[in-house]
């Protein structure tokens, strides 16, 4: 496909092909449910999944004003595998000024994010987000 030694870093093909990895694919997922979450456009059966932190107490907190959710404490690596524990996980790591776009946007936005994290080789490649049509 690529032509690629056997040795070489992946990192820069992905970019180069514009193929998320398998573990930014999952969080591109997450973090597509949980905008569809804070838009309100999940069905009513989602609504007790995630907490926002701004409705634990009436402070203004740095983390509730940049409308993250909470995150709940679990003991165990297990705990840690439940949607409530990663979405709200995910959605942290997301800038402040993407999670206000709609959805279309903060999708290839998104995309486009975890793309450009790539190591690349001294190449500059366009983004498939950029140009793929939705």
């Amino acid at each position: 496909m690529t032509f690629s030694n056997y040795d070489a870093q992946v990192s820069p093909i992905y970019k180069r092909l514009n193929f998320l990895k398998a573990q930014d694919i999952h969080k591109l997922e997450l973090a597509k449910l949980m905008q569809k979450f804070h838009d309100g456009l999940l069905p009513s059966i989602y609504n007790g999944l995630f907490q926002r932190s701004s409705d634990l107490h009436n402070y203004n907190t740095r983390y509730a004003s940049n409308q993250n959710y909470f995150i709940p404490s679990f003991h165990s690596n297990l705990g840690k595998k439940i949607i409530s524990y990663k979405g709200a996980v995910v959605w942290r790591e997301i800038n402040a000024e993407y999670k206000n776009l709609p959805f279309h946007h903060f999708k290839k936005t998104m995309c486009n994010y975890w793309l450009s994290q790539y190591y690349i080789l001294g190449f500059i490649f366009k983004s498939a987000c950029q140009i793929a049509k939705t």
